[in-house]
């Protein structure tokens, strides 16, 4: 088996001596399936370390959900014991793929990263409605995958993931992401961030901050200033041309944390006003179209007596015509006289 394929891969597979027996590291070191090496090549060696013990270095943005899924259930069900050590970065399915170990090591300079997942789309609405119920679909094997390593509730990993949550190691210890945080590695990557567009550099520098200050906060100012200097170039590859003094800033008061099932009244509450007013507005229409229909029937038989009067013809019964009565004129001596001579 080769150690190493070649530059389209992103993940290496490397047999290792160990003291009781052969073991097997593998690196996922760069963006999943996006170089040509699909899953099944992943598969495929995974099958011919024929349950071996493996390690899983896992330093990472994601990548193709789908290949992400095949690898999760592939090291799910692996026969050998899966560790995962994740050194510097796990995004996106790479998250995913590192839950499905026996045990997950997270390094003292590392982030997790969950979020919902995304998608281009070029199309009509139809295939826009198409593609949005499929992200819902895969959205939900990542809730399962999450809730049941941590016991989290899914309400609250679906807010996590919409609002895009960077997690430093303590954080996702103590949320029950990883079961182990380990020492710090000097691990040197490159990725293209703007794809995670809730979070700046300085954003994910102060998240990294927040969690770690349990545990460094006995550090002088320089000591300080390097080891933040360290982090950003480990996230986004820039060296600051010089060092600044860190300066001193007020205790920023610690921000009022979301109360979910407020959250979920408020929306039950507004769900509800919702109804009540689809309601009634259902039963106006239903009215306005009952007198609809009832001005429609008066319409129809005003229309049908009109018909019924044109149709009936205007003559006059000769009896009920009014009768010419000539006035007989009244003879008078020489009238009558002419009359009886020529009778």
């Amino acid at each position: 088996m080769e150690s190493i394929y070649e530059n389209k891969s992103w993940y290496a597979v490397t047999p290792i001596e160990a003291k009781h027996g052969k073991s097997t590291d593998i690196h996922i070191y760069d963006e999943i399936g996006v170089h040509g090496v699909t899953a099944k090549s992943f598969l495929e060696d995974l099958k011919d370390l024929k349950g071996k013990d493996i390690t899983v270095h896992i330093n990472s943005t994601g990548g193709d959900v789908f290949q992400g899924q095949a690898i999760y259930t592939a090291l799910k069900n692996y026969t050998g014991k899966v560790t995962v050590k994740i050194e510097g970065l796990a995004a996106s399915m790479a998250t995913v793929i590192a839950l499905a170990a026996d045990k997950v090591e997270m390094t003292a300079n590392s982030l997790f990263m969950i979020h919902s997942p995304m998608s281009n789309v070029f199309g009509n609405k139809s295939q826009m409605r198409r593609q949005i119920n499929a992200l819902e679909k895969v959205e939900s094997t990542m809730l399962n995958v999450y809730s049941k390593r941590t016991n989290l509730s899914e309400d609250k990993i679906a807010l996590m993931l919409e609002t895009e949550t960077w997690l430093s190691a303590d954080e996702a210890l103590e949320l029950g992401f990883v079961d182990e945080v380990t020492g710090r590695v000097s691990i040197v990557a490159k990725y293209d961030m703007t794809g995670f567009v809730n979070k700046t550099p300085d954003d994910i520098l102060k998240t990294f901050n927040k969690g770690q200050q349990k545990t460094e906060n006995k550090m002088d100012e320089q000591t300080m200033t390097n080891w933040f200097t360290e982090i950003k170039n480990l996230i986004v590859g820039k060296a600051e041309e010089t060092a600044e003094p860190a300066a001193q800033t007020e205790t920023e008061a610690p921000k009022e944390e979301v109360n979910v099932d407020d959250l979920k009244a408020q929306i039950d509450s507004l769900t509800q006003e919702r109804d009540s007013l689809s309601q009634k507005l259902s039963v106006q229409k239903e009215k306005s179209n009952e007198e609809k229909e009832g001005f429609k029937t008066q319409f129809e038989q005003m229309a049908q007596r009109i018909s019924k009067l044109e149709a009936t013809p205007s003559t006059t019964l000769a009896e009920n015509e009014p009768k010419i009565v000539e006035k007989k004129k009244e003879l008078n001596g020489w009238d009558k006289m002419a009359q009886s001579m020529f009778k």
